[in-house]
């Protein structure tokens, strides 16, 4: 019966031991997994950021193209009545004679 007391005491200290390593084990697993976390979220925030600038950058794009349309539309609607390619030709492409007005547009 002696033999047993110390045996149970020295197996409560390996229980105490392994549970002191498993609990700091833990411990430096779940602060691993909080740094991955914390630098997930900044690699996410800095591609939000880019996103944004990106997407800022083509809607201005958009807004100049949408008023470069405009402008082109407003000139060619004011330039119709006065072409003469257009009351000369009725359909560019059809025939040889189309070919020589053509060629004689400035590009």
């Amino acid at each position: 019966m002696w033999h047993s007391v110390p045996l149970l005491q020295s197996s409560g200290d390996e229980d105490d031991d392994w549970r002191l390593k498993r609990r700091e084990n833990n411990r430096v697993a779940a602060q691993k997994s909080r740094n991955r976390q914390t630098q997930r979220a900044d690699e996410l925030h800095k591609a939000y950021e880019c996103l944004d600038q990106k997407n800022r950058l083509l809607k201005k794009e958009v807004q100049f193209l949408s008023e470069e349309q405009m402008r082109l539309t407003e000139a060619l609607k004011a330039h119709e009545p006065l072409c003469l390619i257009r009351h000369c030709v009725p359909t560019l492409g059809s025939g040889p004679r189309d070919v020589g007005v053509l060629s004689s547009l400035p590009r």
